[in-house]
């Protein structure tokens, strides 16, 4: 009996799908790897970040609790001036004793001598040819430099300083006013110093 070609084909489709189970069984049979265990992509390292550096003159000015102010020179208005401001600021304890304080502040000033100054000469006389001897007088108006200083209590070392000037007058009483107007200027840059007013708003 002669067989038909169209069983030959259903014979050879037949073995085609036998191999193809096959091998799909295979596949399925071989143990998946658990993720936990895949090799995982490790992340690059990051650069540590960088922390801003803090001015060792800054740390310690605002870290400071007990304050000692001392009058260096000069006047008595600047340090009296300087002194009740920064009692009155509420950040510093006034202390009379170094060995107490955590910083040090002294005032000095320089130039504006109110004082009278005398001159004498002697010498004979034009007209009469004897010796004679006289005197004059005057006042030092100068202006008046004042020099606040801020320095460690236990190191010594300056944290701070600046120097502001007092203009010169006549009149008692205008001077001494300008000595207490240009040392609230000096505490008054200390004070920014320490606490940065804050910057101004834009208007619109």
């Amino acid at each position: 009996m002669r067989k038909s070609p169209l069983f030959g084909g259903f014979i050879v489709a037949l073995a085609l799908a036998l191999l193809a189970s096959t091998a799909l069984g295979q596949q399925q049979q071989q143990p998946q790897q658990p993720s936990s265990q895949r090799p995982q992509q490790q992340p690059a390292p990051q650069p540590p970040a960088k922390r801003p550096s803090v001015d060792p003159a800054t740390a310690r000015l605002t870290s400071a609790r007990n304050v000692m102010v001392t009058r260096a020179r000069g006047s008595q208005i600047p340090y009296d001036v300087i002194s009740s401001t920064l009692d009155g600021w509420g950040r510093f304890t006034m202390v009379d004793s170094q060995d107490k304080a955590d910083l040090v502040v002294t005032v000095a000033t320089t130039g504006g001598d109110s004082g009278v100054r005398v001159a004498g000469s002697g010498g004979p006389s034009p007209l009469t040819g004897r010796p004679e001897h006289s005197s004059s007088s005057s006042v030092d108006l100068s202006s008046v430099e004042i020099t606040m200083t801020v320095y460690d209590a236990k190191t010594k070392r300056v944290l701070w300083t600046a120097v502001d000037t007092a203009k010169s007058a006549m009149k008692q009483t205008a001077r001494e006013n300008n000595l207490v107007e240009a040392s609230e200027k000096l505490a008054s840059k200390f004070h920014d110093r320490l606490e940065p007013p804050p910057p101004p708003k834009d208007e619109d």
